[in-house]
């Protein structure tokens, strides 16, 4: 690919220097700083001397300097990166040789992971040179255009080696993350316009030294005044002066502004040229980059090398490149073509004529349709584009092609119908779907009437694509059938035809015919089908129940095809990263899940994809689901984005899924009429469109949010409901989870029957279908509380059903030395409030019937590492009291704990939570309570001793998170808890301590504020806090504010303990007062 990209040397060169060049005193002392920085930063609007003034300082340093002058057509990534190379090149012959191998392996846009790729072999190489080197990109103003080269050169500035010095010239100051982190940070060296700006006395010294004008102060004053220290208009109205002009009359022209004085001089300077001067100045204005050979052609002269060489060395806004290639300046280009135009426009479109054929001649056909619409010479520009349009298409160029259609007229288009379906196209890439069926529909129109079949085969492939993007497989249907009957009519290669095969395929499996689809998938591979760009073999996999295979093929694609998987067209919920997210949930992997979202999502937006960002909202919203880290509420925030872009974009069909997952959640939370209202809501878009499959998945989860809500029947009829479809789509995953959900009906209904019938189905279907993920970890349509399976297990062993296989997965599952199992998750919280939760349900006040079977709880659970007898638990609880009495005050305590802990526990049978040996009592430790303490100590402990900053960042914020207050707060402080709160608000304390001193590390100044603000809440003399607060504010240049809080420091202390800050403190103190 890089191999297609013309490599002119002028662009490696630096400007050449005129001798009347004025040294700038304040940009100079900018430029000696490029070798203390990473990245040096300059911008500043045209005409400021960016270029010279970086060219003539970096004349004298010793460091290797690489140039690369920018034009508008480096902005893609390749053209970009191959030249980058080239002009490192000139020192280093043998530089970039991978990065281009790599290149050359591409065919398409570059996306996100192989940018990365190309970035890390280029600075890899990079450092490989040892020895400092300055790399410039003049004119870095064309690369804001381009998303994908200013994402490049945003990672390249992330990860910059040290030998590396980046120094970007640009008209504008990019507003880029990277360069605001590097200016925080003090790592970015920054020339503004002010530091180009020609002061009062730099002038003084162009005009009367080096021009040797006399001239009097005053004038001097008005000329900067005027100019406002614009190089480029001190350097006209010198000029001017040097050639003789009056004085005065220049001094007084009242000119209204900095343009007007512009087009003043500029008028001047060109009408005292030879007459055959300005004409080949205006007719060569037309071109971006001028050479002997491309003047010659153009103009049918051969007078050309001289003539440039001549203005060259007048130094006026034509500079030498090299030797064989110049370029005016952008601005006096602008103002020779309206000189032009104005005053010949029969010349002027000729003159681009000649450059669009010459430039097709030359195969660049981009530079051939911008000169022909400059003309307005419609028909070729549009011929051209019917030609070459489907290349750009494949290449991703669809911001390049969708400016030159824009600039045609309907009757041009018209002409050539494929232009028509190249709107269309654009505008499905976008998700504007409904202007997308319009363009179609023209090109249907018109090419029906010249009987063009293979454009009208397709216009109707695009218009059958919307209804397989957005899943409406009753509407693609005959659409397709049409566009496949034009197709075979056509001359055309197997392939093209292989295409329509292919998306008659996933039409089927759209409408639940999985087996068919994979016929028609056959009969496309017959034929040569490219690489499967929609995914539909995981598709057919994913809908069928396979869901390892599904896994695995888009995996092995991913591995397989990086570059394509990163670079391609969007498409919509098609994507492998939004496929493997649903997989993920489906299967248990929620981190992955989440991961693959987020990374659809990204591709979306990148893309400018609205639907392929709403399905990453939505994938984002059921792996967030199942992560117990996230509030509820995110999941639900995730799926109102993901319907406000649905509604947006007038899609219905496309709410049907977060409609599901707020089923889902609803149900989850005990909202049954929630639920019931967005699960019906879904199902109706679902069934408008015959889509069988995800109509029985909804059932599925109405189903499930019936039971969860206790609405035994409703959820019975719903899963009946749910198989039938399950059944008709051949997926097993969806039998299995429906088997699941009825034999869980039978158990809490009491119906052995049925239990023993689903139960058997779901263990079989398990383990053909290799599903025990199932039951090992939480997934989308599994019980929310993991522990609901125990006792299931249990009674499917007592009945030996599968018995071998029920007690190997009870072994699996950590249950072998237990009995029996309540069938759920005891859930504590001590930090801060104290809360009990049965599985999902918070056990209210006014479930407990006595406090002191509360109180009794919170002594077990202090106490959990050792058993208590019951004179210890006496005198904790009933310190006043005789044994007798305390005695009898323990039997009722215990007896109403354990009706709050163990509802269903059958008359005069153990307690499975309380474990009572003798006369002692503790929790069973084997009983899998979960316990907020226990995690919390776990996260802060790891992230204390974690040595990798982020990573104990990330520890300690999470174990951080839990502490929502002192342990059991609202209790008083008796003596069997003081210690145990005491100990754990000291941890707290020191994983806070550890966060804000990380947060330093990472130069996150503002989260360390944030915990040693924290930290003062619960204890006001911790006076590390204060000096980690004193240095964030220094490091934010916020002295006032770090002066502040040593004064407070200084105040508490003294007030508090009655001493001084120490050494370190006050140290700290006097560095921030120097």
């Amino acid at each position: 690919m890089s191999q297609d990209v013309p490599i002119l040397d002028s662009q490696f060169s630096p400007p050449s220097v005129k001798e009347q060049f004025v040294q700038r005193a304040r940009l100079h002392k900018k430029l000696q700083q490029i070798k203390s920085y990473p990245v040096t930063l300059i911008h500043s609007g045209a005409g400021y001397g960016k270029s010279t003034g970086l060219s003539s300082y970096l004349s004298q340093v010793k460091e290797q300097v690489c140039w690369f002058s920018i034009t508008k057509y480096d902005t893609d990534l390749v053209p970009f990166l191959t030249k980058l190379i080239f002009s490192v090149r000139k020192h280093s012959p043998s530089f970039g040789a991978r990065v281009l191998q790599e290149i050359e392996e591409i065919d398409h846009k570059i996306q996100e992971h192989e940018q990365w790729s190309l970035m890390t072999l280029m600075i890899n190489e990079l450092s490989e040179f040892g020895e400092p080197v300055i790399i410039v990109l003049d004119d870095a103003h064309h690369l804001l255009s381009s998303q994908v080269a200013s994402k490049w050169i945003q990672l390249l500035i992330e990860h910059l080696v040290e030998n590396v010095h980046l120094v970007l010239s640009s008209r504008s100051r990019p507003q880029w993350k990277s360069l605001s982190r590097l200016k925080i940070k003090g790592e970015l060296n920054e020339v503004t316009q002010e530091d180009l700006m020609l002061s009062r006395d730099e002038v003084a010294h162009l005009i009367q030294d080096i021009h040797e004008i006399d001239i009097e102060e005053y004038a001097i004053d008005v000329i900067h005044e005027t100019t406002e220290g614009w190089a480029i208009a001190c350097g006209m109205l010198v000029q001017q002066m040097a050639s003789g002009e009056d004085m005065k009359r220049l001094l007084q022209q009242d000119a209204a502004s900095l343009d007007d004085l512009f087009q003043y001089m500029v008028m001047e300077v060109l009408s005292k040229q030879p007459l055959i001067i300005q004409k080949f100045l205006e007719q060569t204005s037309i071109l971006e980059v001028l050479s002997v050979e491309t003047c010659d052609r153009i103009l049918g002269i051969h007078s050309s090398k001289q003539m440039l060489e001549d203005l060259a060395g007048q130094n006026l806004f034509i500079q030498k490149v090299d030797e064989n290639h110049y370029r005016y300046h952008a601005l006096f280009k602008v103002f020779l073509e309206n000189q032009l135009y104005r005053n010949d426009q029969m010349e002027y479109q000729r003159l681009n004529r000649e450059a669009a054929y010459y430039f097709e001649e030359h195969s660049d056909f981009e530079k051939a349709v911008q000169h022909h619409l400059m003309i307005l010479q419609e028909g070729d520009a549009a011929r051209l584009l019917a030609l070459h349009g489907k290349e750009m298409l494949s290449q991703g160029k669809l911001e390049r092609l969708s400016e030159q259609l824009e600039q045609l007229s309907d009757e041009s288009k018209n002409r050539y119908p494929m232009l028509w379906y190249y709107s269309g196209e654009i505008l499905r890439y976008r998700s504007k779907y409904d202007q997308a069926e319009s363009a179609y529909d023209r090109s249907i129109d018109i090419s029906k009437k010249g009987e063009d079949h293979y454009v009208l085969s397709m216009a109707y492939e695009g218009k059958a694509r919307i209804f397989l993007d957005t899943i409406r497989p009753d509407q693609a249907e005959k659409i397709l059938q049409q566009a496949i009957d034009y197709r075979e009519k056509s001359d055309v290669p197997d392939e093209e035809k292989a295409r329509l095969y292919h998306m008659q395929g996933e039409n089927l499996l759209n409408s639940g015919s999985a087996k068919r689809a994979e016929a028609w998938l056959s009969q496309a591979k017959n034929l040569n089908l490219p690489i499967d760009d929609t995914n539909l073999e995981a598709r057919i996999y994913l809908r069928t129940g396979r869901l390892d295979q599904a896994k695995q093929f888009l995996l092995e694609k991913k591995e397989k095809f990086p570059s394509y998987e990163l670079d391609h067209l969007p498409q919509s919920h098609r994507e492998t990263d939004i496929l493997l997210s649903i997989i993920a949930s489906f299967m248990g992997q929620a981190e992955e899940g989440k991961i693959y979202a987020e990374q659809g999502l990204q591709q979306g937006i990148d893309h400018e994809s609205p639907f392929v960002e709403a399905c990453g909202w939505m994938r984002m919203g059921h792996a967030v689901q199942l992560i117990s880290r996230y509030e509820k509420d995110l999941a639900l925030k995730c799926y109102d984005h993901a319907l406000d872009i649905m509604e947006k974009l007038n899609v219905s069909r496309g709410k049907a899924e977060p409609y599901m997952g707020l089923c889902m959640l609803y149900g989850m939370n005990g909202e049954y009429e929630k639920a019931l209202h967005a699960g019906q809501k879904g199902l109706r878009e679902t069934e408008q469109v015959k889509d069988m499959w995800l109509s029985a998945v909804i059932r599925l989860c109405l189903a499930i949010a019936a039971f969860n809500c206790k609405r035994h029947t409703i959820a019975n009829q719903f899963l009946e409901e749910a198989r039938q479809h399950f059944k008709s789509c051949e997926d097993d995953y969806g039998l299995m989870a429906s088997s699941f959900w009825a034999a869980c009906l039978g158990f809490e209904t009491g119906d052995d029957r049925v239990f023993a019938e689903e139960i058997q189905d779901f263990l079989l279907r398990m383990q053909t279908g290799s599903y025990e993920f199932f039951i090992k970890q939480r997934s989308y349509f599994g019980p929310v509380d993991m522990q609901n399976i125990a006792p299931l297990l249990f009674k499917a062993q007592s009945n030996e059903i599968q018995e071998s296989y029920v007690t190997r997965m009870i072994q699996e599952l950590g249950f072998g030395n237990l009995e029996r199992h309540p069938g759920y998750t005891l859930r504590i919280e001590t930090l801060g409030e104290f809360n009990v939760l049965i599985g999902n349900e918070v056990v209210s006040d006014s479930d407990w019937s006595r406090a002191k079977s509360r109180e009794l709880l919170e002594l077990l659970v202090t106490k959990r590492d050792t058993a208590m007898t019951k004179e210890e638990i006496f005198e904790c609880l009933w310190p006043d009291q005789s044994e007798d009495k305390a005695a009898k005050n323990f039997k009722v305590t215990l007896n109403g704990l354990l009706k709050v802990l163990e509802p269903k526990r059958k008359a005069r049978e153990d307690s499975f939570y309380i474990i009572r040996s003798g006369s002692t009592y503790r929790l069973n430790p084997q009983s899998g309570f979960d316990l907020d303490v226990e995690d919390f100590k776990a996260f802060i402990l790891a992230g204390i001793d974690e040595k990798d900053a982020e990573k104990s960042r990330d520890l300690l914020k999470k174990g951080l998170n839990l502490y929502k207050g002192n342990y059991l707060t609202n209790r008083e402080s008796y003596e069997w808890l003081v210690h145990e709160r005491e100990r754990l608000q000291l941890l707290f304390l020191r994983g806070a301590e550890k966060l804000a001193q990380t947060s330093i590390r990472l130069e996150d100044y503002h989260t360390s504020i944030h915990w040693c603000q924290e930290i003062l809440t619960y204890d006001h003399t911790w006076e590390e806090a204060y000096r980690l607060i004193m240095y964030c504010y220094y490091q934010q240049n916020n002295r006032p504010q770090a002066i502040k809080w040593y004064k407070k420091c200084k105040e508490i202390l003294d007030k508090e303990l009655g001493i001084e800050p120490m050494q370190p403190t006050r140290e700290m103190y006097e560095i921030i007062t120097r």
